[in-house]
């Protein structure tokens, strides 16, 4: 899609994201997610991004960089990548993705994460089409609700 542009994101388009995550999940969200979006664009700015096709909105991407968690080499993370439905398939996350990895790669990251449910083969395909391989590090998980069930 040619006439796609991409820019930072400001808070004004926190309202927007929120949009297209719900057309994406079918689940609003409350207000911690509109602080979370909030905290990552205080944090890092270059690296919360929009899509805009004809000043609209149809597209973001929240990133950061972190370093030292688990151990880990300062690196790039993914936080969450959302396009509108109504734009999906059209190369918008490509564009949004790309502009993400190249900011990372000016501030001298070397990798970038992320992190999604293993049973989501979808969701793994994309992220393989877009370059991303299996990690070093394995999610463990305690269910605390178990235990107290024993």
């Amino acid at each position: 899609m040619p006439d796609i542009s991409v820019r930072n994101m400001t808070v004004r388009d926190i309202d927007e994201v929120l949009r297209i995550d719900e057309k994406i999940t079918g689940k609003p969200h409350a207000a911690y997610y509109e602080s979370k979006v909030a905290s990552y664009i205080s944090r890092g700015p270059d690296y919360c991004l929009v899509a805009e096709h004809r000043d609209h909105v149809v597209g973001f991407v929240l990133g950061d960089v972190r370093g030292w968690e688990f151990a880990s080499e300062l690196s790039g993370w993914l936080e969450i990548i959302g396009v509108d439905p109504n734009y999906q398939g059209q190369g918008v996350s490509r564009i949004l993705m790309n502009e993400l990895c190249a900011r990372l790669k000016r501030a001298g990251v070397a990798i970038v994460n992320t992190m999604i449910n293993w049973n989501d083969g979808d969701l793994i395909d994309y992220f393989h089409a877009n370059g991303f391989e299996r990690g070093e590090y394995v999610n463990l998980v305690k269910n605390l609700a178990a235990d107290e069930k024993q």
